[in-house]
């Protein structure tokens, strides 16, 4: 005869054995039953949903990978994922980049930080053991991507899970032509702004592919004439980085949408000490290419399939 056992009885045994450690020998005798029924009754605890167990398993690197790319690019660092066979590696890679970056924190740090999905999801798996005196920057002006992805949301989330200061740029990334980016640039709130972005100690940034995702919603706000986007693509952009777009030696392309960007230049990021930028997937292969040929980048954080087609 089969003895069913209420939940009660199977979440006692089950506490007895996966949380005071107790033997099923023990806990036969705690609850006055016998080893085999105190076994099915644990099985039958997971199979009801009683027990959930899950497995906190190191995200797996490609230590080659990163060893061939520091020694290539001069980087400082990279970081790595390994394939999971699962899919999107957004998720996991954001994962990691939070884990390299708990060890980059200290009080007195200043942080700036630009935009996109693969930053988005390191500073969802940002989680620190304590709060920091930090300061969070915002790199260059806004853009209006999904709420949850543009500048000013990541700025806010990432200083709040950190409980540090931040501040935005409060104007938009990309304007309508160099006379209102001097005259935005030179009002006394924007230019202190972009001074604490120069003198940040840390960048994260993304890479865009050219003319995909964030970098092509870019290219509509610039609401470029046909012919100038003719000259534009005919410059042949390898990709984008704070919405400068480059070659695939990290020069920046001169087009009017140069002119129409309000944040810092290419030259401000390699001033900064250390710039870490988060890319994801094997059409950003050219556009990491560019940006370390540039000597843009210090720290690399992407996956295996990212680092497939790269070149020195």
């Amino acid at each position: 005869m089969v003895v069913r056992r209420s939940h009660e009885q199977l979440a006692e045994a089950a506490k007895l054995y996966y949380l005071d450690g107790l033997t099923q020998s023990e806990v036969a005798g705690a609850i006055h039953s016998t080893r085999s029924n105190v076994s099915r009754m644990l099985e039958a605890a997971r199979d009801e949903g009683i027990v959930r167990i899950s497995v906190d398993y190191p995200l797996a690197r490609r230590r080659d990978l990163e060893e061939r790319l520091v020694a290539a690019f001069g980087l400082r660092e990279a970081v790595v994922l390994a394939p999971s066979g699962t899919g999107d590696s957004i998720e996991p890679l954001g994962e990691l980049g939070a884990r390299w970056l708990a060890g980059q924190l200290r009080d007195g740090l200043r942080v700036a930080v630009s935009w996109g999905r693969t930053l988005q999801a390191l500073v969802e798996h940002v989680e620190p053991t304590r709060s920091h005196a930090v300061d969070v920057v915002q790199l260059g002006g806004d853009l209006d991507l999904d709420p949850r992805l543009c500048g000013h949301e990541l700025v806010r989330q990432f200083a709040g899970r950190l409980a540090a200061t931040y501040s935005y740029i409060h104007a938009p990334a990309i304007v309508d032509g160099p006379a209102t980016v001097r005259a935005l640039a030179g009002s006394d709130a924007i230019s202190r702004q972009l001074e604490r972005v120069r003198a940040a100690d840390l960048a994260l940034v993304g890479i865009g592919a050219f003319d995909r995702g964030s970098s092509a919603t870019l290219l509509d706000r610039a609401a470029l004439t046909r012919a100038e986007r003719r000259r534009f693509d005919a410059a042949d952009p390898a990709g984008e980085l704070c919405a400068r777009f480059y070659d695939d030696h990290g020069r920046e392309i001169d087009s009017p949408l140069r002119q129409r960007v309000l944040g810092v230049g290419l030259e401000d990021l390699r001033r900064i000490p250390r710039v870490a930028a988060v890319a994801c997937g094997r059409h950003k292969a050219r556009a990491i290419a560019g940006a370390l040929r540039g000597g843009l980048v210090d720290v690399l954080i992407c996956d295996a399939p990212a680092v497939a087609g790269l070149q020195a």
